[in-house]
């Protein structure tokens, strides 16, 4: 059933969009959002709203008109009934009633199950408040966000959280550097490319670039030097060039990286997959040595 801290309607607050009406009763904001208040089981015109990503606000499908809630089902006709196997005597009748198992028939309780049949299913009406707090101009949704978003103390004092996902915003330079390194790490191909620092506050990528064979010689005893000298004939295959370097604070002469912006959490969460799919490209991109100038400047592999 119902219930509010006090006396009077079910307050709610809403936002109404071109698709759908978000609806929310925890109207303080709170953190710890008590279970009493959830929307879950009311009916709102009929239909039980749906569920979103925040556990505080649901779904209906246009601003309601009424808003009911089913009635427990009272328990009516309470029986005992003779259980099967046992045969109906005066002492063991086929029903009894629950005053009479409980006076006359304790001895034989044993022998009974209990029975009843419920009510028909009734509704009543909830009254309620609604306080529309923004109308937006198109769909709305309220969706899980991969970032940790950060806005202007501006809007974040006139707008409510939950539509801080449709305002301008930004990650800090340690996030941006943070997503960046890990997808590197994630994506790179090893035949043309390699990380060559990887570090909270610097990273390096360099290419692998396809030369013709350098043949050169190496002492594998070098390590040792009570061992006699044992040389081996190995070919270089490759050259390495720097293709990518940043840092989250200007490490050493490093390149900062430059924050990711966006005029939403959408718009902000595309130039983040943008920017991560030119880079590698860019990083994977397989190049052999130019045979023109020999190391002065490379090519596209064909393959």
């Amino acid at each position: 059933m119902y219930k509010n801290e006090g006396s009077g309607p079910l307050k709610l607050i809403g936002i109404v969009a071109n698709n759908a009406v978000f609806l929310s009763s925890n109207i303080k904001g709170e953190n710890y959002y008590s279970s009493y208040r959830s929307l879950g089981g009311f009916y709102f015109d009929g239909e039980l709203a749906k569920e979103t990503y925040r556990g505080d606000w649901y779904q209906v499908k246009s601003i309601p008109k009424k808003i009911t809630e089913k009635k427990p089902q009272k328990q009516i006709n309470i029986r005992y009934e003779l259980k099967e196997g046992f045969q109906v005597t005066d002492l063991t009748p086929k029903i009894l009633t629950a005053q009479q198992i409980d006076n006359e028939f304790e001895e034989v309780y044993g022998l009974y199950s209990r029975k009843y049949d419920l009510e028909e299913e009734t509704f009543e009406d909830v009254p309620f408040e609604l306080n529309v707090i923004e109308e937006i101009d198109g769909n709305f949704e309220i969706k899980q966000q991969d970032y940790d978003l950060k806005h202007s103390l501006l809007d974040r004092i006139t707008t409510h959280p939950v539509l801080l996902a449709n305002k301008p915003c930004e990650l800090s330079k340690k996030q941006s550097y943070s997503i960046i390194r890990e997808h590197i790490k994630r994506n790179i191909d090893p035949k043309y490319a390699e990380i060559t620092s990887d570090y909270d506050f610097c990273l390096t990528v360099k290419k692998k670039i396809e030369i013709e064979p350098e043949e050169y010689t190496i002492n594998i005893n070098a390590a040792y030097s009570r061992r006699k000298p044992k040389y081996e004939k190995r070919f270089n295959r490759s050259r390495s060039v720097e293709i990518y370097k940043t840092s989250p604070e200007g490490y050493q002469g490093y390149p900062t990286v430059e924050s990711f912006t966006g005029k939403n959490a959408d718009d902000l969460k595309k130039n983040v997959d943008k920017f991560l799919d030119e880079l590698m490209k860019k990083i994977n991109e397989p190049l052999v040595e130019c045979e023109c100038c020999k190391g002065k400047g490379v090519v596209m592999n064909g393959d």
